[in-house]
Formats: structure tokens, sequence, C-alpha cells
């Protein structure tokens, strides 16, 4: 009789797993394609009856997105502001919460590049085309802009510039060797995936000529309800997410 106790309590708290698993969608800033990957990874370990899926891009056409009732539970965006705007709207529940600043980086696959030369790569007649992701809507696009008029270059390149959908696709141009070179998030370049597991060759751009890269995340209102929406949010801001974040190169405030 207490075997098949046992066993009914057994089958009861497996159904009670099955009947609360849940499945939330994230819509992740292609830099954090690698990372965030990770800390769902990390995150799903104590809660694998549950399911995280995540659609990645610009920011800004996630923001897009959002606004036209796309059924994202959370928000992750390079650019806190686009959060912000979101919040004042009433897509998202809460004020953006920073997660990290982005770092932007100078990066090549080509052999003739020297990342000690800095930007003086961009000068050598093996460039023929620079990626950087399109500035109209992703922020890693817009630093990178901003980065060359800093330097009064951007009018001498302009024509040689290849624009990428978001940073992932941008830095599918330069391995791809679509482009020679260009500006992507120090997170890709980190990536074992696209470094082909050896040490990638970049050149860290001084965070002083751009406008800083702090991103944010919220959640949006079709995730009111949601306690794994909810409980994700918060695991974000735990160490063992941001020791992930800066296994990537980003900094952590």
């Amino acid at each position: 009789m207490k075997v098949k106790k046992i066993a009914a309590l057994l089958l009861s708290l497996c159904f009670a797993n099955t009947l609360y698993a849940d499945t939330i969608t994230l819509f992740g800033a292609s830099d954090l394609r690698f990372a965030l990957d990770e800390v769902k990874e990390v995150f799903l370990k104590t809660n694998p009856n549950n399911k995280i899926e995540t659609i990645y891009g610009s920011s800004g056409k996630g923001m897009q997105q959002i606004e036209n009732g796309a059924p994202y539970h959370l928000f992750f965006s390079a650019n806190e502001d686009f959060v912000e705007k979101l919040y004042k709207k009433g897509f998202v529940i809460e004020p953006s919460k920073l997660y990290a600043q982005g770092r932007v980086v100078l990066w090549s696959k080509n052999k003739n590049f020297n990342s000690e030369k800095g930007f003086e790569n961009l000068k050598e007649p093996w460039v023929k085309k620079i990626a950087i992701a399109n500035p109209s809507h992703a922020p890693y696009g817009e630093k990178a802009k901003q980065t060359l008029l800093s330097l009064k270059m951007y009018e001498n390149l302009e024509s040689k510039l290849v624009l990428g959908e978001n940073i992932s696709q941008t830095a599918q141009f330069i391995e791809s060797g679509a482009a020679d070179i260009g500006v992507i998030a120090l997170s890709l370049a980190l990536a074992p995936s696209i470094s082909k597991g050896s040490n990638p060759d970049y050149f860290l751009i001084d965070s002083k000529l751009h406008k800083p890269l702090l991103q944010g995340y919220s959640i949006t209102k079709y995730a009111k309800d949601s306690l794994l929406a909810r409980e994700f949010y918060d695991f974000m801001g735990s160490s063992e997410a941001k020791e992930i974040l800066k296994k990537y190169g980003f900094e952590i405030k």
C-alpha cells in the first residue's frame, strides 16, 4: 500500500512539474547572441521543465516589433534608450534596467590586419570594403559612425562602407570575406564560434570616441503575468549572469 502511495505521489509531482512548465520568448540585441545563450543555459539548469526561445536582431527593429505587438516577454536592447521609449509608451512594465556597457572593436580576419596599427589599417590598400551595422537602427552601427566622425575619417571612407542589418550580420560579412574589415561588438570578437577557437586579432576602440553603449532590459506588458519572465529578469542581475557577460567583454556597472 505504501509503495502505491509513493508511486502516486511521484506521479502527481511529475504532473505538477509538467503543468507549471512555461515557455517565454526573449528579444535580444545581436551582440548578446552568445552571452545570453549561455546565461539561459545556466538558468534552465534549475528550471529544466521550462523553455526560453530567443530572437536576435538589431535593437531598433526589436523596439518596432514590440510596438507592433510582437509576443516577446523580455526585451534586451544594446541601447537602453529604446527600452525607456517603450516604457514611456506602456509597452514594457519596468523602467530600463542596465545590464552592461558594450565595447566596440575594429576586427578583421585578413592576414594583413595588424591590431597594433589601429585605425591606420583602414588606410591600407587591401581594405576595399568596411562593414558596420546600419546606424539608423543598430546601436553598434551608430557607435561605429560616431567613432569615424570623431576621427574625421567618415567622409573619406563612406563609399567603402557595407551596412549590416545588425551587428551579427556585420561580423558575418567580415568572417565570410564579403568585407575586409569592420567595427563589431567585442562580445562577438570573443565568441569561440567566430574566432574559431583561437585568440581573435582585434583593436579595442577607445570608448571616448563615441557615446557610451549603455544596454538595458525590461519585461514587456505581454509578460506582465508571467512568473518565468520575472524569474529570468531577476536572474540577469545575479552574480552568475554578470560573470558570463564579463567573459564576453561586457563591462558591468
